[in-house]
């Protein structure tokens, strides 16, 4: 896996953000697994990264209520703004 940017993964994010609230919860989940992969060895450069962090329990939590918009809030907008700042 290559890594991308923070404005790439802000685009994968938004993107899995839209399947989930289209209601494909297959296809969301391996979205996100794709982008944390591709968030996780960025964190060490990223200067919100404890925040970050603090977020992927609530972000899982969303995923294992089957709280689909939920977690595409988080992916939506919580998120791409701790990688923007």
């Amino acid at each position: 896996m290559t890594l991308c940017s923070p404005n790439t993964l802000i685009e994968k994010l938004i993107a899995t953000a839209h399947t989930l609230r289209l209601g494909h919860e297959a296809e969301g989940a391996q979205r996100l697994r794709e982008c944390l992969n591709h968030l996780e060895p960025m964190l060490a450069f990223l200067p919100h990264s404890s925040q970050i962090l603090a977020l992927i329990p609530s972000m899982l939590a969303a995923q294992e209520r089957h709280d689909w918009l939920g977690l595409a809030d988080y992916l939506e907008h919580e998120l791409p703004e701790l990688l923007t700042v």
